[in-house]
């Protein structure tokens, strides 16, 4: 979760090939009919996507197992690793960090809790997953890296990695919260962003809901989706999964559609803990002293060998940093009573927005906005999150004094003190990591209605509310504007490449050049888009990196930008620079050609022969841009690496599995991933999206119907559960 690009070169070599399989059904009736009929079918459609029939959920289940290790064997285990604490075995000494968090949260342990009294239905559903795993595995042992000394996978195993993707962002909101703190911790923060929204009937030109489902997260290591369709008795629907994890993670069924964004209440709170001056192991609470408990951690470390750590936790939680007479602990809520898989099962096999409702009641997401939309035509939106209550005297966004005990959590809030939002009166909304007082324009929730920590969490700044962001701007003046979206618009807006504010930068720049130079006029003649083939795009981008370095470049942003007016319902600010600032724009602009020159020989360079979208040697051009920063971040957001030899930037995270759900009877269904769904180098499914949709930034359909995979089939399969 935590690094991007981790063990990308460990990942994508040493995969071996598997033949295809007759593409052609023994008859020619659809898929999973005729001769297929009850049997366990795992055609592949022509961009290698797994298209599951089966006659039950658990047949479903074990195929989904299969498909999973067949496209990604060696992420699925490293994902099983990082769960378990033992990535540094595999990776070496840097991922230790990374194995003693696991350590601390105890994910396997509290998944083997669990496990040894989960049973009936969910038991079952869970060992199908697993089965099919360890079906692919003993299937093909070639694939079955020597690093993995565990044999067969367990289905604690399997529910240890949903744990880990459960707990850290509440592990990493307690990091932040040590960090206002000032205290730097030794463990990394993941960088997270997503996008979502969703459009009533009455704003749809088809009478019918529209959803997007838009995570952006890294594009390598545990948080990789993985795309497939399923078509398994009750089971139906299309999305995308982690390798390791049962179920549609983000998609829809035959009747209900979820998205989820990051950005939701805060989840987890640090305490300050004062050491005793005499035993550094001992530490106050409520006028007495208490002890550390401490535990060893035996660390299995590639190239070293074995390592003990001396883990310590106090009754508040583990002790996650150290400094002069303090320790201090983190504390999250989620624990071995928490079922996590329980909650994607009610939206898997939801009939409508009451089952987002039901999941949520479970308090075992963790802390995001939810979005939903369903096939009678709701719009459905919940803050949700498993939130502690807390005494109002203490600042939560910070740690708090560990010795007091009216710190200690008062139970947990139920859902339905939570925020939520059904069929809102402005027929859209939308969330893009922005608070929810922005989610419409106009406004949708007063934070004076909430506990602070409820509204949001503190990475939102002390007031939680009153701020807006690119995407979140961008996305309000596209769906505020429209009130007959197409499908054919919500694609567009899906991957939409023009950053907000863009014309008032482009009209101060007129302002600043007067007589402008030939250079100068190629920018003024740019349509303000991040398109792959354009000279003025990339003229844009280099000159928002050298205004962002440049000394006024902040006041510069300050005066031109005005996120807040949409949501407000106002006229932006009227854009006011002096002649100095004046100056500082044509200035850089200036050094951003220079530039150009120096790096690339001529001034005539595109957008994509700078950013890319590939792996390994290959790469593709490609349009769309990340980093509020730069003031760059649009709709279709990406995070790209530091430049190369060549002076490229590969992408490295952003949109990384992007759905459209039109909520017709039945649904219909677009997406894209960054690069492949495989894994395997000789695969054609290794690069095949980054070279074409990706590329061409075009969502692809997701021929999830029968009869629209029938004539899109590349491979057919049947598999055989014991």
């Amino acid at each position: 979760m935590r690094a991007a690009g981790l063990l990308a070169t460990l990942l994508m070599c040493g995969c071996a090939g598997h033949s295809a399989i007759a593409p052609t059904s023994p008859s020619n009736a659809l898929p999973g009919s005729g001769d297929d009929t009850g049997q366990i079918v795992l055609y592949r459609d022509t961009w290698g996507v797994a298209h599951i029939y089966a006659p039950t959920v658990e047949d479903g289940l074990f195929a989904q197992g299969y498909a999973q290790a067949e496209d990604r064997p060696q992420q699925l285990l490293i994902n099983l690793k990082t769960a378990m604490g033992e990535l540094a075995s595999v990776a070496g000494p840097e991922q230790v960090p990374i194995d003693l968090l696991s350590r601390m949260f105890d994910h396997y342990g509290n998944a083997r809790t669990m496990w040894a009294s989960t049973t009936g239905q969910p038991r079952a559903r869970l060992q199908a997953f697993t089965d099919g795993i360890n079906a692919f595995y003993r299937a093909h042992p070639e694939d079955l890296p020597q690093w993995w000394q565990h044999g067969e996978v367990t289905p604690a195993m399997v529910d240890a990695f949903a744990r880990l993707f459960l707990y850290n962002w509440s592990i990493d909101e307690a990091l932040e919260d040590l960090v206002r703190g000032g205290v730097q911790p030794t463990f990394a923060v993941t960088a997270r962003g997503s996008n979502q929204w969703a459009v009533a009937p009455e704003r749809s030109a088809s009478g019918k809901p529209l959803l997007l489902i838009d995570p952006h997260l890294s594009w390598w290591g545990p948080s990789r989706f993985w795309e497939f369709r399923v078509h398994a008795g009750d089971w139906q629907g299309s999305g995308v999964g982690l390798a390791g994890s049962p179920y549609i993670g983000l998609g829809h069924n035959a009747r209900l559609a979820w998205a989820m964004t990051t950005g939701g209440p805060d989840t987890a709170d640090v305490y300050q803990l004062e050491l005793h001056p005499d035993d550094p192991n001992q530490y106050r609470y409520d006028g007495d002293w208490r002890p550390l408990v401490r535990r060893e951690a035996l660390l299995d470390v590639r190239g070293i060998g074995q390592q003990t750590h001396v883990l310590e936790f106090s009754h508040h939680g583990p002790i996650i940093a150290r400094t002069d007479g303090f320790a201090y602990a983190a504390k999250v809520p989620y624990d071995a009573s928490t079922d996590r898989n329980r909650a994607w099962e009610l939206l898997n096999f939801g009939e409508n927005f009451e089952a987002v409702r039901e999941a949520a009641a479970t308090l075992a997401f963790f802390p995001q906005n939810i979005m939903a939309a369903d096939t009678s035509g709701n719009i459905y939106y919940q803050r949700v999150g498993r939130v502690p209550r807390r005494a109002p005297q203490f600042d939560w966004s910070r740690p708090v004094d560990g010795s007091d005990p009216r710190s200690e959590w008062q139970g947990l809030h139920p859902s339905t003190d939570h925020l939520e939002l059904l069929n809102p009166e402005a027929g859209y909304m939308q969330n893009c990591n922005i608070p929810p007082d922005a989610m419409v324009a106009g406004g949708a929730f007063d934070p004076a209605d909430y506990p602070d920590y409820l509204f949001a969490g503190p990475g939102y700044g002390p007031a939680r509310a009153g701020w807006n962001n690119l995407r979140g701007a961008r996305a309000l003046e596209l769906l505020a504007a429209d009130d007959r979206v197409t499908v054919d618009d919500a694609l567009a807006y899906a991957v939409d490449v023009r950053p907000y504010g863009v014309d008032r930068w482009l009209a101060a720049f007129r302002s600043a050049a007067k007589g402008a130079s030939k250079e100068e006029r190629v920018l003024l003649r740019w349509d303000g888009e991040l398109r792959r083939d354009s000279v003025g795009a990339l003229r844009y981008a280099l000159w928002r990196f050298a205004l962002h370095d440049h000394p006024q470049g902040a006041a510069i942003r300050e005066t031109v930008d005005d996120l807040t007016a949409i949501v407000a319902g106002r006229p932006p600010r009227p854009v006011a620079l002096t002649d100095t600032q004046l100056g500082v724009l044509r200035a850089t602009y200036g050094e951003a050609v220079a530039r150009l020159q120096a790096e690339h020989g001529r001034t005539d360079v595109a957008y994509g022969e700078v950013f890319r979208v590939g792996r390994d040697d290959a790469s593709w051009p490609v349009g769309g841009g990340g980093g509020d920063q730069w003031g760059l971040t649009t709709l279709r957001s990406m995070g790209y690496a530091e430049p190369n030899d060549a002076h490229q930037r590969w992408g490295n995270r952003g949109q990384t599995s992007t759905q459209l759900i039109h909520l017709s009877t039945p649904i219909e269904s677009w997406m894209y991933l960054p690069v492949g769904n495989s894994d395997r180098p000789d695969s054609p499914s290794y690069n095949d999206q980054a070279a074409g949709p990706f590329s061409e930034r075009r969502l692809k359909p997701s021929w999830w119907r029968p009869e629209d995979l029938a004539g899109n089939i590349r491979s057919r399969q049947i598999l055989e559960r014991r």
